[in-house]
């Protein structure tokens, strides 16, 4: 996934781009907004089954929270 396909406000392209560096990947829907992320070295899963828990996945992850 790259960053320009991103659908999301500011923050959530920041956060996403912090997480891509640490190892996460992400995996958009048909409409290009994060559905999944996983971290191969952690082996580490989660499906978000809204853009409410992605959205707070990330600021929990991204700011260490």
């Amino acid at each position: 996934m790259s960053l320009e396909t991103i659908k999301g406000s500011s923050m959530v392209v920041k956060m996403t781009r912090t997480l891509m560096n640490e190892g996460w990947l992400f995996t958009p829907n048909e409409f290009d907004v994060i559905v999944k992320a996983e971290n191969k070295t952690t082996g580490e899963s989660i499906h978000f089954p809204s853009i409410g828990n992605l959205k707070t996945w990330l600021y929990q992850k991204a700011l260490g929270v």
